[in-house]
């Protein structure tokens, strides 16, 4: 021990300066320190009141001690509060100007949090009105951790403020200086770790960090620029400002700006803003009342599963799990739905509901590539409504959806097809990828294709790479076309497909040719292979026949046609006046929406031409479809290449089955 002394200072009663080289301080909780005899005042007067000698005091203007070990103990001996470094004060005899430089230590009873911190502060301790007044400034450097968080020793963090105390109630109030850079924390909560850094806490203009003074309970304080990073979420933290009673409540809390990414899911959050309120802060599980969430939600996937949503939930939030509700809808509120979410922080799990009411499609307004870009590529047009119900969960993997879509009188343009009329319910999972919920049915109402499909059903399961038909039928022309059970790749090249027809009235289908003068009976049944491509849709090698049935077909336009293309055209027309067909067998090839080759070979007889005698007829000709259906004027044609040298062709193979 060193003691250093002026002879003003030593006439006066007290010591200029004094140094304690290697104290050790140990303080048990519940116990009398060392020095209590010196420093209590009922203690000094006890000893006088014995005839015991007081002790000598003497003032100090300056105090060193180094190699200081000073340990707070519980009642078990247990350590729970060490500080060792060295200490130094100024002017202890009015205003003193302590410096702290060391290490301080600090750990709860269990032995569950241990934490140290390296300190070089200094204070500057003053009483005045009643109140003792520190102003603290310097930097300290934390590390360690307890149950569920831990600090990792990095750079020291300054910190500038005053602590003043009440000395009549023991009220405290904090003023913070500047904005508290604050050390970078780990959190694990179960299954999930999050890091939180480069975090600032400010002071909020003109108002105490907190202030337990005089009555009054307030904290108000902005958290701002923290940055979050973990498994399931990284990026910037929105803005937080407290205000109210941090232990009765109500302690509100307002945040704003925060700009999230949810890796494992591919979504981002930006413009996130909260404003939410605790009611009793100092409760064992204290409950957050959420009055308002607001956010846009982006999928940031490759590629696109759905566009921009805007949300805003209100609900609430506890340790246990968070609870909310509110609507989702695009950010031109062309469509909104009904949205609940519970989400349990410990395990990073959670569960949203999401109800669409009834959504009109129409175009130039609102299409599904509006809400899911991909289904621009695949169905333009789209009419009619949808209503769907979808349930999205996440943690513990991909984002994983299940929707419910009803449809009612929905439609739509896909390659060379048009669909209207949907009506059914769909069951799908995803969305990575989508696939049905086991075999799906609709019914459908129409197809225009070339030729109209009305009434219809198909029953279809989407696999990750295939588009399953399980059966697709429509009721056509007295009889039924169906497609047959088929695989369809759904990537890029030829899908093909083969519709099948079955007793098709002759009649109804001379229909579709819109010839008045055309008329037939019989039935025919045959196959269509159809390959969907890059190009549309095209026929291949599609074959129909049929048995016994009657052709009629005569007008003006046709004789004409036929006197003007020589004797073989003339005796066609009459044997198709009255043909009795034994057999029919009609082909067709090509683009659907291009030149089409069609063949019709017949045989039977006419009473008209050879007295009923049996013979055959072969037609080709080559057109677009409509053009086919309108074969008037054209079948005699001589000039044109098609359906008129064709027919003229057969002239003499007629004449060689003739009777002599």
């Amino acid at each position: 021990m060193i003691f250093r002394f002026t002879l003003d200072a030593l006439l006066d009663g007290r010591l200029a300066d004094a140094q304690l080289d290697g104290l050790t301080l140990r303080l048990v909780d519940g116990a009398a320190g060392p020095f209590a005899s010196l420093l209590g005042a009922d203690e000094a007067a006890t000893r006088r009141d014995q005839g015991s000698p007081a002790p000598l005091l003497l003032p100090v203007d300056r105090m060193t001690i180094n190699d200081l070990d000073a340990t707070w103990l519980s009642g078990n001996d247990t350590a729970q509060l060490r500080f060792q470094g060295d200490v130094t004060a100024d002017g202890l005899s009015s205003d003193p100007d302590i410096t702290l430089t060391g290490r301080l230590a600090w750990s709860t009873a269990d032995g569950a949090t241990d934490a140290a911190a390296d300190l070089a502060l200094s204070a500057r301790l003053s009483r005045a009105d009643g109140r003792e007044r520190i102003e603290l400034g310097g930097d300290v450097a934390p590390a360690g951790g307890g149950p569920g968080w831990h600090v990792d020793r990095d750079r020291p963090v300054p910190v500038a403020f005053t602590l003043t105390r009440s000395l009549v109630d023991g009220g405290m109030r904090i003023d913070l200086a500047d904005c508290l850079n604050l050390p970078a924390l780990t959190l694990d909560a179960g299954e999930t770790t999050l890091r939180l850094s480069e975090g600032r806490l400010c002071p909020v203009e003109g108002q105490p960090l907190l202030d337990l003074t005089d009555g009054a309970r307030s904290v108000q304080g902005v958290l701002a620029g923290a940055r979050i990073d973990g498994d399931e979420v990284t990026g910037r933290l929105p803005t937080v400002t407290l205000a109210g009673d941090p232990l009765d409540g109500p302690l509100q809390m307002t945040a704003s700006d925060g700009d999230l990414r949810l890796p494992a899911a591919d979504l981002a959050i930006s413009g996130l803003t909260v404003e939410a309120g605790i009611e009793a802060p100092d409760a064992p599980e204290p409950v957050i009342t959420i009055g308002r969430l607001s956010a846009r939600l982006t999928d940031i996937a490759t590629p696109l599963r759905f566009a921009p949503l805007d949300i805003a939930l209100s609900g609430r939030a506890a340790a246990q799990g968070i609870e909310l509700a509110g609507e989702v809808h695009d950010p031109r509120q062309r469509a909104r739905a009904d949205i609940t979410l519970s989400h349990d922080p410990a395990s990073g799990r959670g569960t949203a509901l999401v109800r669409l009411p009834a959504v009109t499609w129409a175009r130039e307004r609102l299409q599904p590539a509006d809400l899911v870009p991909s289904a621009g590529g695949i169905v333009t047009g789209v009419a009619g409504q949808t209503a769907a119900t979808a349930t999205i969960r996440w943690g513990g993997g991909p984002l994983r959806l299940r929707l419910v879509a009803s449809l009612a009188n929905a439609g739509f343009t896909a390659e060379a097809a048009t669909v209207s009329g949907l009506t059914g319910q769909l069951v799908l999972t995803g969305p990575d990828p989508w696939v049905t919920d086991g075999p799906q049915t609709l019914d459908i109402g129409r197809i225009e294709a070339g030729l109209p499909l009305t009434d219809g059903r198909m029953t279809a399961i989407l696999t990750p790479t295939t588009f399953d038909v399980v059966n697709a039928e429509w009721p056509f022309a007295g009889g039924r076309l169906s497609v047959e059970p088929v695989r369809v790749p759904l990537g890029a090249g030829d899908r093909r497909v083969i519709l099948r027809a079955e007793n098709l009235e002759l009649g109804l289908l001379a229909a579709f040719a819109d010839e008045p003068a055309l008329n037939a009976d019989g039935r025919i049944s045959g196959f269509v292979p159809v390959v969907l491509g890059d190009e549309g849709i095209r026929i291949d090698h599609a074959e129909f026949t049929g048995q016994a049935g009657r052709l009629s077909w005569a007008s003006n336009t046709a004789e004409a046609a036929a006197g003007s293309a020589g004797e073989g055209a003339d005796l066609l027309a009459r044997a198709l006046e009255d043909f009795r067909m034994r057999h029919l067998r009609l082909t067709l090839d090509g683009p659907l929406e291009g030149e089409l080759t069609a063949g019709l070979s017949l045989a039977g007889s006419s009473p008209a031409v050879y007295d009923g005698y049996p013979m055959e007829i072969n037609l080709d000709v080559r057109g677009p479809l409509a053009q086919l259906l309108s074969v008037e004027g054209r079948l005699f044609d001589s000039g044109a290449e098609g359906f008129g040298q064709s027919l003229v062709k057969e002239q003499s193979r007629m004449k060689s089955r003739s009777p002599e």
